[in-house]
């Protein structure tokens, strides 16, 4: 067995203080939490709805979208309530925000920290949700019809979160045939085509400037990395580590033996063969779920450019996972910085995925069924707010249950919302909403159906 996993420490054994006491305040904790959101919504309605929609998020529902929350928790009557709500309620957003990032760094906050920026997909079928298109998607892996969105984590060792996302638009929702969609999703009228990576910065930047959050890192994929305008408009006083393709192309700085690398330069993953250039050094990240995570790293000085000038200087990190995966990636970060922050920055690239993960298998993020603009972003925000309570319940249980994971935090809350009574009278306004519900479906999709059908031109018409 290699040193560095002789003396690695394993976790402490699992211990659990928590009493019923502590399980019954939960409730507590939770209207205490959404109270301080209360200003955002003015009305004792639209405060009641988002009370709701944040339960239904982290009640056990199977499906967490607006119809299935309200009939879990409220009943047929509250559906069309609480679609309206997330679509056309009036919210301060700007505010609400605002006040989300606040809780964010009281709770998260640390000179550790490192933002993290990433975009996830979520499949769709049909043509009538907001920014819908054929792309390509994380979660299948191919392009396939879905929908993006590029979002900002912010982790420590306290914990992660997201606190910002935005929908991308695909250039094609830009052409004069997607006017009544626009119309249809209530896209607002001053939105401009913008990228993945411009989108992460007008997202990024007002939290930068933030003085509540601690740490100068930020952290991205290959997708944001190989965006070199992207990395010169980050804010000058940041450090990134950014993940790049096996195929940029780099000048070394002292090559020593490889003068060729400092001259002509080259591929990063042609760094690999180079002899002696490299001094591979094996490194602890964390503690995983399934034990520790151990990688190899490397770093050497290069430029971005043949000119080699001092603005192009740049730090490669090279990683050499236990699955022989390698992955590069650059840095602004002084020459004095140390290898181990290098790592320590590289292990911090996870917990956004985390994030995502969490969000779709325990808050519904990807559950959703609504089409507009207003909507797709309310939706993120509490899915967010939710994730956030949850980290919250994780910081405050610490030292009683210090192995409590965010979907176990959520089980905490099983049985804390009011549900309508399940009596047989119920099951009968059940099953008439659903049978209304399938009525009106079906007239919908005759009615588009018999238009195709007048404007089908058969092949014996046609003969």
């Amino acid at each position: 067995m290699k040193p560095i996993l002789k003396s690695w420490k394993p976790k402490l054994p699992l211990h659990c203080e928590l009493s019923v006491d502590d399980v019954e305040k939960i409730e507590q904790e939770l209207s205490q939490f959404t109270a301080l959101f209360h200003p955002a919504f003015g009305r004792t309605e639209p405060t009641r709805l988002f009370e709701l929609h944040l339960q239904g998020l982290l009640s056990d529902a199977e499906r967490k979208n607006m119809e299935a929350i309200a009939l879990k928790l409220a009943g047929p009557a509250r559906v069309r309530n609480l679609q309206r709500f997330m679509s056309e309620g009036e919210w301060d957003e700007s505010w609400m925000r605002k006040r989300h990032w606040e809780l964010g760094a009281e709770s998260l906050s640390d000179d550790q920290g490192v933002w993290s920026i990433d975009a996830c997909e979520i499949p769709k079928k049909g043509e009538e949700s907001v920014g819908v298109a054929p792309q390509y998607c994380g979660a299948l892996g191919k392009t396939a019809n879905c929908q993006s969105g590029v979002f900002v984590c912010y982790s420590s060792p306290k914990g992660h979160a997201l606190l910002d996302g935005r929908l991308y638009l695909p250039e094609r929702w830009f052409k004069p045939e997607y006017e009544t969609r626009w119309k249809r999703c209530h896209i607002p009228q001053e939105t401009t085509f913008k990228t993945k990576p411009e989108l992460a910065l007008e997202l990024f930047q007002p939290l930068w400037e933030s003085p509540q959050f601690g740490g100068r890192w930020v952290a991205c994929d290959c997708s944001f990395g190989n965006n070199d305008d992207f990395l010169e408009k980050l804010p000058a006083d940041c450090h990134y580590l950014a993940e790049i393709a096996c195929t940029r192309k780099v000048w070394i700085k002292k090559a020593g033996t490889h003068p060729k690398s400092e001259t002509q330069g080259g591929t990063v993953e042609h760094l690999l063969e180079a002899k002696h250039l490299l001094h591979w050094q094996t490194h602890r990240i964390a503690e995983g779920e399934k034990g520790p995570i151990v990688a190899a790293f490397a770093r050497v000085r290069v430029y971005l450019n043949a000119e080699r000038t001092p603005q192009s200087e740049r730090w490669l990190l090279l990683r050499n996972d236990a699955g022989g995966k390698v992955k590069y990636a650059l840095s602004n970060a002084p020459q004095q910085t140390p290898m181990k922050e290098l790592v320590r920055v590289s292990g911090a690239r996870w917990p956004i995925e985390r994030c995502f993960q969490e969000g779709k298998s325990e808050l519904g993020l990807d559950h959703y069924e609504h089409r507009s603009w207003t909507a797709w972003h309310r939706h993120v925000r509490l899915v967010s707010l939710a994730q956030l309570f949850l980290v919250r319940l994780q910081i405050k249980f610490k030292e009683k249950a210090p192995a409590l994971t965010l979907p176990q935090a959520r089980l905490l809350l099983e049985g804390s919302f009011p549900q309508p009574k399940r009596e047989r009278g119920y099951r009968l306004i059940l099953l008439h909403y659903h049978q209304d519900r399938n009525d009106q479906a079906y007239r919908s999709h005759r009615k588009r159906g018999i238009n195709k059908l007048n404007k089908w031109k058969s092949i014996e018409t046609s003969l």
